[in-house]
This record gives C-alpha cells, sequence and structure tokens, in this order.
C-alpha cells in the first residue's frame, strides 16, 4: 500500500456540479479498508474558502501537519469522496494524530 491514514495528498476533486478542481486532501479510510477494497481511498477534501459551510469546517492551524500549507486552510468535512491510488497526483506529509482524531469527529458530527 503506497498511501497511509492521515496522509495529506493531492487529487483532482470531483465535484456534486461536476466540476473539478486539484487540491489538497487528507486519507481519512483505514488502511486496513483500502487493502480490503483494493485500493479505494477515502479522502475530505481541503479548501481555503472558509465562507462555504462554514459549520463543517474544521481551520488548518499552524503545527498541525507535517508541513505547512500556503494559506490559510480548512478541511470541509461533508465532503468526502472515494479514489485509488493512480488518482494521487502528489503526497505533500500527514496529519498529526491528535489532530486527525478531532477532524474524524467533526466528520462524524457533520454527517451523522
Amino acid at each position: 500500500m503506497r498511501y497511509k491514514q492521515r496522509d495529506v495528498v493531492e487529487v483532482n476533486f470531483l465535484f456534486a456540479d461536476g466540476q473539478t478542481k486539484v487540491h489538497p486532501a487528507i486519507i481519512v479510510s483505514s488502511d486496513e479498508l483500502q487493502e480490503a477494497e483494493e485500493g479505494l481511498i477515502y479522502m475530505v477534501l481541503i479548501s481555503s474558502k472558509p465562507d462555504i459551510n462554514p459549520q463543517y469546517s474544521y481551520p488548518i492551524k499552524k503545527g498541525m501537519l507535517s508541513f505547512e500549507l500556503e494559506k490559510q486552510s480548512y478541511v470541509k468535512c461533508q465532503i468526502i469522496t472515494g479514489y485509488t491510488q493512480r488518482d494521487v497526483l502528489r503526497k505533500f506529509g500527514v496529519v498529526r494524530q491528535p489532530y486527525f482524531d478531532e477532524i474524524i469527529d467533526k466528520i462524524i458530527a457533520s454527517i451523522f
């Protein structure tokens, strides 16, 4: 397996309106699920736009990632989609564990 849960990667994100745009994303699917699904990877969108559904956004703060993003960005906890390893354009780094746990909690609260 090339990518793991908590990796921050770049993909050509497909939106509900059919438009695509390259965005960073966090891999949220477990490594075990990726193996069972034969490489299907579930990811949550990262965006620099704070005004789109802010109630479902989780702000990324300095020190949360193993690298720094160029702009203030937000995890859009309601926007999750599946990709395969071949869809990943590149890997940036990882989300540190305590923050990843908080993001998962926000995803659960946002969707369920």
